[in-house]
């Protein structure tokens, strides 16, 4: 592999797209080479975010120069929707570089689950399989060998970081889940719910039981539990093999069921971080510490604690914190991220040095802001 690689980022103006700029900016493998926009094209991006200014001062280009691109990586930090398109472009261009999508487009590997948690029709199902799901701490392996990436979703990657080495080990048949998140969730376009009047100051939970990242949650537990798409007898995979055809819901239990995940977003009045608490019982006692331990003992960018984990600890940092609090066989695990960075940007990047057979911390390792 190259020392040095050129990374292009398309949807440049978007919060997610620039964290991975200024993740990017600071990596000792990546020159930024192409930025990419639509209602910013035609401007230079320091011009967006004036405290990039003398440090990255690229002009954003139209998508219609995207065909042309010839960079070794291209990130997309597009809106939902939006990504697949993208890649066709991509792929019908002759794009050999590798990509890693920020947005929902590849997260599902079956094509009818898209109506069902995002209301949408896939436009190019066909691609789906092209992606590997990426939840670094999971799939290492897989993502080492791919080419394309789909990031997961934030509150998808602080449940699954918190729930999994538990399920995995057959401990948990449901859960309650609560994770309050901050407004720059809901994108760079101003809304009714990220206005400063509606969030500042209140406390309101959204999309309780019905929210759009338990499609891949659910997906994730069924790969990892080995349980068998309905009528198929294959064991879905990160890349999406055996799982096209599913039904709405994905996969049915073979022996075993997945456990009930039950969640209840909530939008907090901050502006960056996830903090969420997943609560269960035990089907037999055992050392809650213990099993995160056994998981994430080699994982550089988790960090984990007897005790719940703080918001502040982590804003600002692509660190996941996970502690835990137990009495018998009740547990609450509490799981702290930022959700532009570990819920995004600093993902994509961590997936990245995985493809890049790069330690998966590389320009990562920066601290928190603490206050």
């Amino acid at each position: 592999m190259s020392d040095t690689i050129s990374i292009s980022v398309a949807g440049a103006s978007g919060y997610t797209g620039m964290e991975a700029i200024r993740i990017l900016h600071g990596h000792p493998k990546v020159n930024l080479t192409r930025l990419y926009g639509s209602k910013s094209a035609g401007t230079a991006f320091s011009s967006q975010y004036r405290g990039m200014e003398a440090l990255v001062d690229l002009p954003i280009l139209s998508f219609e120069e995207l065909a042309s691109d010839d960079s070794d990586a291209i990130f997309l930090g597009l809106p939902h929707g939006k990504s697949a398109e993208a890649a066709k472009t991509l792929f019908d261009a002759g794009y050999k570089g590798r990509i890693v999508d920020m947005s929902s487009d590849f997260r599902l590997h079956d094509p009818a689950a898209y109506q069902k948690w995002y209301g949408w029709t896939h436009p190019h199902p066909e691609l789906i399989e092209r992606f590997v799901y990426g939840l670094t701490e999971w799939y290492r392996n897989d993502i080492r060998r791919a080419d394309h990436i789909s990031n997961p979703g934030c509150f998808a990657s602080a449940i699954q970081l918190g729930l999994l080495p538990f399920a995995k080990a057959g401990l948990v048949d449901s859960c309650d889940v609560t994770g309050i998140t901050g407004s720059s969730g809901s994108g760079a376009s101003p809304s009714a719910g990220t206005h400063f009047s509606s969030r500042f100051g209140n406390v309101k939970a959204y999309k309780v039981y019905a929210h759009q990242h338990i499609g891949e949650v659910n997906q994730t537990l069924a790969h990892q539990l080995g349980v068998s798409q309905a009528g198929s007898g294959e064991t879905p995979s990160a890349t999406g093999a055996g799982v096209t055809g599913a039904g709405a819901d994905g996969f049915k239990p073979d022996g075993r069921s997945l456990p009930e995940v039950r969640f209840v977003p909530v939008s907090g009045p901050f502006v960056r971080g996830i903090w969420m608490t997943i609560t269960f019982t035990l089907l037999e006692e055992r050392r809650a510490g213990d099993l995160l331990e056994e998981e994430y003992y080699n994982a550089p960018l988790v960090r984990l604690q007897e005790g719940l984990p703080e918001l502040k600890e982590v804003v600002g940092s692509a660190f996941t914190d996970i502690g835990w609090v137990q009495q018998g066989r009740r547990v609450v695990v509490g799981v702290a991220i930022d959700n532009l960075l570990k819920g995004a940007a600093s993902q994509a990047v961590q997936n990245l040095n995985l493809m890049m057979d790069w330690p998966e911390e590389t320009g990562l390792t920066f601290p928190p802001s603490l206050l």
